[in-house]
């Protein structure tokens, strides 16, 4: 056989057939990973250019199948550059290849059948494909997933080479400006053999790629598993099936049953007299049979002094190496009934351990990205796990706290101490949620945070509790309006501002006229809906910075700011007559009168205080219930 073009060809376009078919070998045995499609494609685009550019001695259409073997290779490289970027996490640079992508289209199509000249597409396709080797060498380069960096390394490396061997026959192809698309043998063959030894290492290195990256995931999903069995705070143990013997506790298992973990080992719970009825034996395994997974089943337990607890079990079947296991959660409910309701009308109380927790928790890297979140964090927060997974947990960020807050947390949990606080995040559909929050730094054997363990207890019923409080504590709860300390210690505070600013004020006392005789003749209910009624109309005269609050049973008072004594004056008038004005009935639709009288004074700068004005205030209500009753007295 001669070793000519079309003969490497060929073998080209052979190891490039077989590394497809080891590729979809690959696929069958190992999960797909972010970018692996895009490398098959890569495969398939480069086996059909080395066929095309086979194919096009002896034919007629020769110009043309070099033309598609071209736009072929370019597919491939493309094509590979956005599988590297998948398969390693990293953003695809979209803007850089649709940039080259019309460069490459525009330039090899003019030189093709515009202005027709072979050295200058030779010098395109070489600039291109240089471009895209260089790009796939840093992309290899920068990325960081440690399990596949050795392979990785190997290719950028490869990389390197391949783009500079372009590069240098596009600046001989330039300087030489041959019309033969073959000019120099050496060339021709060398893209040839480096591409074939490209396929070969890039095939090798592929298979090492994704099998150290598959052991790597295991592994770490094998550590993430353990961290959870030693840290949940339920009794976790592990059987196998169809033994039962126990293969595995966890330290509270050992706290609840009173059972060492050396007792428990190789026994099954029937050897440790764990069920103190075997009916609900009989009835858990009924249930596992026919499900395959059991969520809070109510039980009675034994303890190793054969004391009685009672206990919600959730156990899930599981397989792990070829091997079948039951994986169960206790969690003792003696001391609360109510838990054991709530946990039994729960949707969805188990799918791995963590499940069965009713806190929150999510695991972060050093950088902050999400890790792991387990499903009540998922349920609370509104989000699916893919959304979470990578994401920063700055997607919860309420906006509610300052940056000093969040500096202290990080500068706590970097120097590698707990941190807990309350802290309001906001959940996917936007509403907020107070939390506890813990945050632990998990190390490692040297002592290096490794990841974050953060712990979320809702406490939003406490919060808005606490706030519902408050509010009782300051307002009247009849009327709305402020009681009496909250009125106090507000006009206490408006006049030392008033003061500042050499503003003018006045301070009203209102009484309704005659309020024990409606009492007495109509009943409290009657009275009840008196005062709401005068207090309607007096927040009418109440604006702005105003003030008004009920300091006794049917007495209220009003510190108005900004008018004019003219101006207060006419407006406590007004508010005598409009409520002389209201139509006010009983039950019975007999109407009954309903009249106030109202003291009102002027805060003086330099010598009043709230107690004077109210003092003032007080004798001036006097003077107007002395005269008559339904009408103002005013004191300057």
């Amino acid at each position: 056989m001669v070793l000519d073009i079309p003969t490497i060809a060929i073998v080209y376009f052979y190891i490039s057939f077989i590394q497809v078919l080891i590729m979809l070998f690959v696929f069958r045995i190992i999960k797909i990973y972010p970018g692996m499609n895009y490398l098959l494609f890569s495969c398939i685009f480069s086996a059909v250019c080395g066929l095309l550019y086979a194919c096009q001695y002896g034919s007629r259409y020769g110009n043309l199948l070099v033309f598609f073997s071209n736009i072929s290779f370019y597919f491939s490289i493309l094509a590979l550059n956005i599988g590297f970027s998948k398969f390693l996490d990293l953003p695809v640079a979209k803007k850089k290849l649709l940039l080259l992508s019309i460069l490459f289209f525009a330039g090899y199509f003019w030189f093709s059948f515009v202005n027709v000249n072979k050295s200058y597409r030779i010098i395109v396709l070489c600039l291109v494909f240089a471009f895209a080797s260089f790009q796939n060498s840093k992309i290899l380069s920068s990325h960081t997933i440690n399990s596949v960096r050795p392979a990785t390394r190997l290719i950028a490396a490869a990389c390197i080479p391949y783009g500079t061997f372009f590069t240098l026959r596009a600046l001989l192809t330039f300087f030489k400006e041959t019309q033969n698309y073959n000019f120099s043998t050496f060339f021709s063959f060398m893209s040839y053999f480096l591409s074939i030894a490209g396929i070969l290492l890039w095939t090798y290195c592929f298979i090492v790629m994704t099998v150290q990256r598959e052991h790597a995931d295991r592994t770490y999903a094998e550590e993430r598993f353990r961290l959870i069995f030693k840290t949940i705070p339920d009794t976790v143990f592990i059987s196998e099936l169809p033994t039962g013997k126990i293969i595995d506790v966890n330290e509270t298992y050992t706290t609840l049953t009173g059972y060492t973990k050396e007792e428990s080992l190789g026994k099954t719970t029937l050897d440790l007299k764990f069920w103190r009825d075997l009916g609900d034996r009989d009835q858990f395994f009924r249930i596992m049979e026919m499900d395959g997974s059991c969520k809070n089943l109510e039980i009675t337990i034994l303890t190793k002094d054969r004391k009685e607890l009672n206990a919600l079990i959730s156990s899930q079947i599981t397989r792990f190496q070829n091997s079948t296991y039951i994986i169960s959660v206790i969690r003792d409910i003696t001391s609360n009934k109510e838990l054991t309701q709530k946990l039994k009308k729960s949707e969805d109380t188990f799918q791995a351990i963590m499940e069965q927790s009713p806190m929150s928790f999510i695991l972060t890297n050093t950088s902050g990205e999400i890790e792991y979140a387990n499903p009540t964090f998922l349920r609370l927060m509104g989000y699916d796990l893919e959304e979470v997974l990578g994401k920063n947990p700055r997607i919860l960020k309420s906006g509610y706290h300052n940056k000093e807050f969040y500096h202290n947390l990080w500068n706590t949990i970097l120097s590698g101490k707990q941190w807990s606080s309350e802290i309001v995040n906001k959940k996917r559909n936007g509403d907020f949620i107070w939390e506890n929050i813990i945050l632990t730094p998990i190390l490692n054997e040297e002592g290096k945070i490794v990841q974050f363990l953060s712990t979320l207890e809702d406490i939003s019923d406490r919060k808005r509790t606490e706030q519902e409080l408050k509010i009782q504590a300051r307002t009247d709860m009849l009327t709305g309006i402020m009681n009496r300390r909250s009125f106090m210690e507000t006009a206490n505070k408006r006049l030392l501002n008033i003061k500042e600013h050499g503003q003018t004020a006045a301070f009203l006392m209102i009484d309704i006229d005659r309020f024990k005789t409606i009492n007495d003749s109509f009943g409290h209910n009657v009275g009840d809906r008196a005062i709401c009624m005068v207090t309607e109309e007096c927040q009418n005269l109440i604006k702005g910075q105003d003030l008004l609050g009920r300091i006794g049973g049917e007495e209220f008072a009003a510190l108005v700011l900004g008018f004019s004594e003219e101006e207060i004056a006419l407006a406590a008038e007004l508010l005598c007559r409009r409520i002389e004005a209201l139509e006010f009935y009983t039950e019975n639709q007999e109407r009954i009168p309903l009249r106030i009288s109202v003291g009102v004074t002027f805060y003086h700068l330099d010598t009043d205080t709230l107690e004077s004005l109210m003092e003032r205030s007080d004798v001036a209500l006097y003077q107007a219930k002395n005269a008559g009753r339904n009408q103002i007295s005013v004191i300057y």
